[in-house]
């Protein structure tokens, strides 16, 4: 196929973001193996020796994991972890009274299985138990909230799921993710992994009861490791852009997908859309122009009777998004013909998904007056995979993009980009890499005439590859792709989780949330099978 030109006549510099149509705005004045469940004495009655400093709650039972070798799963709600622990010397004492001791609550409760203790509160109506055991049950919800193991921040964009289902989700920027996954795998262990961390597996009985929190430990590659592995990262990254055939599927393949956006005015929500979408994603031989989506269901909150005479709207879509497949639509900082504009470095070596990988930065050259990208991007050190990139639109030259970036608007209204941002990352499946991940953010700063206070807008989009399928996968017809007229009105009034049934989907984040039940909605929804 021939190359998309992102360089004029006079060989001037035309940005990624100028060729593709993902980010156009309108301004307008109007696998796993069974977890085994052990008795709690085989690990809980272990003998210990540790001696603890006054530190939090939280803390000491880092120390406490460390020593004994397990894992703690709990409820910040539950567990006060931030509570001050008394300095203690503990010396060859069980387990269990040493955490009677730490915790210090008579009602705090444990639960084993394998490495990991849920620590819990039981209540009257006995939360801890499993879900209604309705034989008509298909499907299991489980949930919980992701933080570093060090600085107890969330986590966000973690990769959650059971690999040999090709099945999972991802946490939102305050590390909560829900994932539905058949009733007869609630044996399994849910992976969790992310950029700089160790993979975690976690039981998956463990999550089915309420949000807990999972931790992550940061994973630190040794410094001799650093020095030796001292390679050229343009090479590198021309190499990996070489390797797509090797690297990526080479067949069509089904995606189930997730897509949501919303537009937020000086951090309130204005509207939030989510979609849920079957994709027919052609070989990696061929661009994105050759993928199709089917839209399965829609829907679309925004307040109702708005008084606002400013407005914006992001026109995305799974579809645009889809484009920010950087490894099927090379830009400019991948594509061989372009990369001449840009400086590379190797920044570190990272742990990504139990592997190692390069951590390769990228800007424009000082020389060049047009807005590039600038980001970072993480390569497999043995097989040279691209696995994520991190990349944005120079912010010193952001907002030179007003005109490009912005298709139509009113009079008398001047519009500033703050912010343009985009987050890419792949899973593999039987060997090959697919896109499995894409969030778009985009910051605004809009001024009206005879209006001394500017309005900032802030917009995003994300997609999540929810499951895989590699069988008689074959295009859709013409008639079912993204049938976007047939839409109708729904009498719903508030955010209902329960909306998508058994589907799976990505958590609207707590600030969100709380926004969609402020608001009285004007929902639009479309099912289509």
């Amino acid at each position: 196929m021939e190359p998309s030109s992102l360089v004029g006549k006079n060989k001037k510099v035309v940005p990624f973001w100028h060729v593709f149509h993902w980010v156009l705005l309108f301004m307008l004045i109007t696998a796993a193996v069974k977890a085994k469940a052990y008795e709690p004495d085989s690990l809980l009655q272990q003998n210990i020796t540790i001696s603890i400093r006054t530190t939090t709650l939280f803390k000491a039972l880092n120390q406490i994991g460390d020593k004994a070798g397990c894992f703690f799963i709990y409820d910040s709600r539950d567990v006060e972890s931030n509570r001050r622990v008394k300095s203690i010397e503990w010396s060859g004492k069980p387990l269990n009274d040493l955490l009677n001791q730490v915790i210090g609550d008579t009602l705090i409760k444990y639960r084993v299985i394998g490495k990991h203790i849920l620590l819990y509160r039981p209540k009257l109506s006995d939360t801890l138990k499993a879900q209604p055991q309705d034989q008509n049950i298909k499907y299991v919800q489980l949930s919980g909230r992701i933080l570093d193991k060090e600085t107890a921040q969330p986590v966000a964009f973690a990769t959650v799921g059971i690999p040999s289902l090709a099945l999972g989700t991802i946490s939102n920027l305050d590390g909560v993710f829900t994932l539905r996954i058949p009733k007869p795998n609630t044996d399994s262990s849910i992976a969790i992994s992310h950029i700089g961390y160790i993979q975690r597996k976690v039981p998956a009985g463990l999550l089915t009861a309420k949000t807990f929190e999972i931790f992550l430990e940061p994973s630190f590659i040794p410094v001799q490791e650093i020095f030796i592995r001292n390679i050229d990262a343009r090479n590198t990254v021309r190499e990996a852009v070489n390797k797509r055939s090797q690297n990526y599927f080479q067949q069509d393949i089904y995606i189930t997908a997730f897509y949501r956006e919303g537009v937020l005015r000086n951090k309130r929500i204005l509207s939030y859309s989510e979609a849920f979408a079957k994709i027919f994603k052609s070989s990696y031989s061929f661009d994105s122009r050759y993928d199709q989506v089917k839209l399965i269901r829609f829907r679309k909150m925004e307040q109702a009777n708005r008084r606002d005479t400013l407005d914006v709207k992001l026109q995305a879509g799974v579809k645009a998004t889809l484009d920010i497949d950087i490894m099927k639509n090379l830009p400019d900082f991948l594509d061989p013909e372009f990369t001449q504009y840009y400086d590379y470095t190797r920044n570190d070596i990272v742990v990504y998904d139990n592997k190692s990988a390069y951590a390769i930065g990228f800007k424009q050259k000082p020389n060049i007056t047009e807005p590039l990208f600038a980001g970072l991007l993480y390569i497999d050190t043995e097989t040279l995979t691209l696995l994520a990139a991190e990349f944005e639109i120079n912010p010193d030259m952001v907002q030179k993009t007003a005109s490009q970036l912005v298709v139509k608007r009113g009079r008398g209204i001047r519009v500033q980009p703050q912010k343009i941002k985009y987050l890419v990352k792949y899973q593999p499946q039987d060997g090959k890499w697919y896109v499995n991940h894409v969030r778009g953010e985009i910051s605004l700063k809009v001024q009206t005439r005879f209006w001394p206070f500017a309005n900032t807008f802030d917009l995003f989009f994300e997609y999540v590859a929810l499951q895989v399928d590699t069988l008689e996968v074959k295009r859709f017809s013409k008639r079912e792709t993204l049938k976007t007229t047939e839409v109708f009105s729904n009498t719903q009034a508030e955010y209902d989780p329960n909306f998508w049934n058994d589907l799976n989907y990505i958590e609207p984040e707590e600030n969100i949330l709380k926004a969609l039940g402020r608001i009285t909605p004007k929902i639009e929804m479309v099912t289509e099978f």
